[in-house]
């Protein structure tokens, strides 16, 4: 949304971050030839910050939920950018100039089967579809009534989000899609307001793994099927065994994700991506012993075709694992 001020150039080390960034440069040099002393002037690049939190979706996915907390989400974040320790000068530069933050979710799979519903299953990219439009939407509202409060980025002028496009869609477009999807939200009405009041945050979205928050919520990691139905954590604090929320309730409704399809995977992401600014920390599953090249290039193909920006870890499980039932595994 921002590509009117640079370029991004690539992701993070967990691919859900895309923002502009570039090189600090070097404009100056002068040495003091009695004490030999070197002074620098240089002219900072944008070094991109990770302002990031992610929602329970255990906790929170009705719409009167999403409304309440994701917007104060918002304003918690921001304050994160304002009241944060910068060691590195860019860091704050670029903090400062366009105040990104980035809102992911966790205990995904869990939200699924809670609600009865398969992965590998249309009503799954249905629900996902909705879920996610509702959070878009509050993300922009939030930040659009801070920006009232507190004034807009610096570099909104010029940004899609000025000109009514909303990832990389216009408005008019966005809003058809929330009505085929059930949830009539007035999108129209919200880009008007976010062209009158400007936008507080120029990046909003990024779905993070959560792994080591998961483990201490006790929630399924970020977006990601299970990754079984019962496995040990290992870490620095030891051997932790593991189950998914409710396994005891909702087992015949937990799928592992080396048992799924990748490209129910694939698709619910593509489905997601309608609704994100930035990208998401994707991870594939394969089991080497069921899958051969050509499939795997196919899998990475629907993803590019779909429209996804970045994948993650491509998970695979060790030719010597012991195959285990999980109907006997809890």
């Amino acid at each position: 949304p921002n590509k009117h001020v640079g370029m991004a150039y690539s992701s993070n080390l967990c691919m859900e971050i895309v923002q502009n960034m570039s090189p600090t440069i070097c404009l100056q040099g002068d040495m003091d030839i009695e004490s030999g002393e070197i002074t620098l002037r240089k002219k900072s690049g944008d070094m991109v910050v990770c302002n990031l939190g992610s929602i329970n979706l255990g906790k929170v996915h009705t719409k009167e939920r999403i409304e309440e907390v994701v917007p104060k989400l918002v304003r918690l974040l921001d304050n994160v950018i304002e009241m944060n320790y910068y060691a590195i000068p860019e860091a704050r530069y670029t903090n400062k100039r366009y105040r990104a933050i980035g809102i992911g979710v966790s205990n995904y799979h869990y939200w699924l089967v809670k609600n009865g519903v398969l992965w590998e299953t249309e009503e799954h990219l249905r629900m996902a579809d909705k879920l996610f439009e509702l959070i878009a939407f509050y993300a922009i509202k939030g930040s659009m009534e801070l920006a009232k409060e507190r004034g807009k980025y610096k570099l909104f002028d010029g940004s899609d989000w000025s000109r009514g496009i909303f990832f990389g869609r216009k408005v008019e477009e966005i809003e058809e899609d929330s009505r085929a999807n059930g949830n009539f939200l007035p999108w129209k009405l919200l880009a008007e307001e976010v062209r009158e009041y400007g936008m507080r945050n120029a990046y909003l979205l990024a779905l993070m793994p959560t792994g080591s928050t998961s483990l201490i919520l006790g929630a399924t990691p970020s977006i990601d099927p299970i990754f079984a139905k019962y496995y040990k954590e290992e870490n620095m604090s030891g051997i932790l065994p593991q189950v998914p929320p409710e396994i005891d309730k909702f087992f015949w409704h937990y799928k592992s994700a080396y048992n799924i399809d990748q490209e129910w995977i694939i698709r619910a992401a593509a489905v997601r991506q309608k609704w994100i600014d930035q990208s998401q920390s994707l991870n594939l599953f394969i089991d080497p012993e069921k899958i051969d090249g050509p499939t795997l290039s196919k899998i990475y193909q629907l993803a590019w075709e779909l429209g996804l920006k970045t994948v993650y870890y491509l998970r695979s499980k060790s030719v010597t694992d012991i195959e285990e039932c999980e109907s006997c595994s809890v």
